[in-house]
């Protein structure tokens, strides 16, 4: 058996072109499943998107549902980097808070940026969790790549709130829902409107929302301008 590991002359071009290959097979398919839905949507159509063959299409995915895993792998990854670009200034921004208030006002700020304004991102998203809904016998992909989504924005709102002196009154997980509800149904109606940005929902509501379902952290004053308060007191 030949030890030699060296790739072939032609192996780092060809892996490229089929990275390509899948990589516009994925965007085809993800604008199939947005306007036509998961079930609606066939390998037709994204065939047709992505000007492949059908043998084209196969010789790099199984069937649909290969494509849909991988498509929602990526999605994920997407919002992932999305979300880490949002939340890197925000523990900077947080301390720089004048009071609670404004502090927790900056969270939100952060956690609606981390919901991108984009048509195709909102119905992929929506039409991946439907199906999951729909079956959940092939939700195991959508399971994992949401888990670790939730993690690491549970985490980040978790670290904001703690430099504010304050911690969720509830369980962090059902605190992000109800953040994320009111954020996603937000976006959905900036969407419907043509607004840039989430709606007035969002800036009206989540701030109560999130200092109602928070508490000051026990003996431990907010990081956020203690001098500030002190000046009122």
């Amino acid at each position: 058996m030949s030890l030699d590991t060296k790739p072939r002359p032609n192996s780092e071009p060809r892996s490229a072109r089929r990275e390509a290959t899948r990589s516009r097979i994925l965007d085809a398919a993800a604008m199939a499943f947005a306007e036509k839905g998961v079930f609606g949507a066939t390998i037709e159509d994204i065939c047709e998107r992505a000007g492949f063959t059908r043998g084209a299409v196969y010789s790099n995915f199984t069937d649909k549902d290969d494509i849909l895993r991988a498509v929602i792998e990526r999605e994920q990854a997407a919002l992932l980097k999305h979300l880490a670009a949002s939340f890197e200034q925000l523990g900077e921004e947080v301390a720089a808070a004048p009071d609670v208030e404004h502090g927790v006002e900056t969270v939100v700020t952060r956690i609606l940026h981390s919901l991108p304004i984009d048509r195709q991102v909102s119905l992929i998203q929506a039409e991946l969790e439907i199906h999951a809904v729909r079956r959940p016998d092939q939700s195991a992909t959508w399971v994992a790549v949401s888990a670790e989504f939730r993690a690491r924005l549970v985490a980040a709102m978790s670290e904001a709130l703690r430099r504010i002196g304050r911690e969720p009154a509830v369980d962090a997980d059902d605190l992000l829902d109800a953040v994320l509800a009111i954020g996603e149904r937000s976006v959905r109606r900036a969407l419907i409107d043509g607004a840039e940005g989430p709606d007035r929902l969002s800036a009206a509501v989540l701030p109560s929302v999130l200092l109602a379902l928070s508490r000051p952290l026990p003996g431990i004053q907010s990081e956020a301008a203690p001098a500030a308060r002190r000046d009122r007191s």
